[in-house]
């Protein structure tokens, strides 16, 4: 398992999104945790890289309804 990290900013994030954002990560394969900054608007995403990669993560905000900068 290669494990790598990807800092993710989100437009308009707020507490209230991290239950559907959280959710739409883990629908991702290989996903292993995720952590938010609101204070940064960033989602912090652990991930094996044999399994996914970045551009799956970023879709997967964008099917929660999220907006990437």
């Amino acid at each position: 398992m290669k494990t790598s990290t990807a800092i993710i900013s989100i437009q308009d994030l707020t507490s209230e999104a991290f239950p559907a954002l959280r959710q739409a990560f883990q629908t991702v394969p290989g996903v292993q945790s995720v952590d938010f900054s609101l204070e940064r608007s960033v989602a912090v995403v652990e991930f094996d890289l044999l399994q996914s990669k970045v551009d799956d993560l970023l879709r997967a905000v964008l099917k929660a309804g999220y907006k990437v900068l």
